[in-house]
């Protein structure tokens, strides 16, 4: 039998360049639901998109030995079913650093300067209307505040150095901040002229953005999102933005994900919002998929996983 490793449609040839050399059958499939995950005894490894996994979803896999995930978060693996099942996951931090935090700093001058409102306004009324009244905040001399301090967010103040900003950074430890300090929260929240999250969905990180924290922001502050969407809580941050207790906001990532059409935070003027492709140029499509590929194979190997996350 041909052991295998599933792949998501469209991952980088250089992942199944990888495999193949190393004499596994590569397998695409759209993992788009759990229906797309056909059960297959000949399945050892598998390089993972955002599709749910959990525990039955495995047990199709009986063979099964390390899922890779195509990105740094892993909230949609159950990571304990995994386990029980002698199941490694791994993760590829750093490898789309680069391409987050260019979209971090891409989402603070559309949202802060509110150029989608100005383009918007060419044939839209109601959007020239609120462009004529609202002027964009510039970037420059501002203070901006990380949450999450790892690649991204270091890469986020790297790329901003130019701007002369000052930078509060937040990490459950203590970095080393060049061009800024470390910070709690609410110093962040008072302080901030930007607050920027890179921050993964945990039980502790979860709708971490409230509605208290909106009240201590400034009337004049840009929020910007390119972890997760729930450390957002999305009803207060629509609320915040309807009564002006912020100024705008610049999301790649919303609480349910696609976002729907219906979605309140697409009809607002003072709202820039992605679907959650920060991490998608072509440089850090190779990065990624090169780093899941070598983990699948380090532990098929018997070499022991690069980045386990379990």
């Amino acid at each position: 039998m041909t052991e295998k490793v599933l792949v998501f449609n469209g991952i980088s040839d250089v992942a199944v360049t990888k495999l193949k050399e190393a004499g596994y059958e590569v397998e695409e499939n759209p993992q788009k639901t759990a229906d797309d995950f056909a059960a297959d005894d000949s399945v050892v490894g598998m390089i993972l998109m955002m599709a749910p996994i959990d525990g039955a979803v495995m047990d199709r896999f009986p063979n099964l030995k390390v899922i890779a995930r195509h990105g740094v978060g892993y909230d949609n693996v159950d990571l304990q079913a995994a386990k029980d099942r002698g199941i490694i996951v791994a993760n590829t931090p750093g490898a789309n650093a680069t391409a987050v935090a260019e979209t971090a700093v891409t989402l603070m001058m559309m949202a802060g300067r509110l150029f989608d409102t100005d383009k918007r306004g060419i044939t839209d009324k109601k959007a020239a209307a609120y462009a004529t009244e609202h002027r964009g905040m510039q970037v420059s001399k501002k203070t901006v505040g990380i949450l999450g301090f790892g690649h991204i967010g270091k890469t986020i103040a790297q790329l901003l150095s130019g701007f002369g900003v000052e930078v509060l950074a937040y990490a459950r430890h203590d970095k080393d901040v060049p061009n800024g300090r470390m910070a709690s929260l609410d110093e962040i929240f008072e302080k901030a002229d930007y607050v920027v999250s890179t921050l993964p969905a945990t039980d502790s990180t979860t709708k971490m953005i409230d509605a208290a924290a909106f009240d201590k922001m400034k009337d004049s502050a840009v929020l910007v999102n390119v972890g997760r969407g729930p450390v957002v809580d999305e009803a207060a941050l629509i609320d915040a933005l309807k009564a002006g207790k912020i100024a705008a906001a610049g999301l790649d990532v919303v609480e349910v994900e696609p976002i729907s059409p219906d979605n309140e935070l697409l009809s607002l003027e003072n709202t820039y919002v992605l679907p959650h492709v920060a991490g998608g140029s072509i440089e850090a499509g190779k990065a990624i998929a090169s780093t899941a590929a070598d983990d699948v194979l380090s532990v098929l190997s018997g070499k022991g996983p690069l980045n386990q996350v379990n």
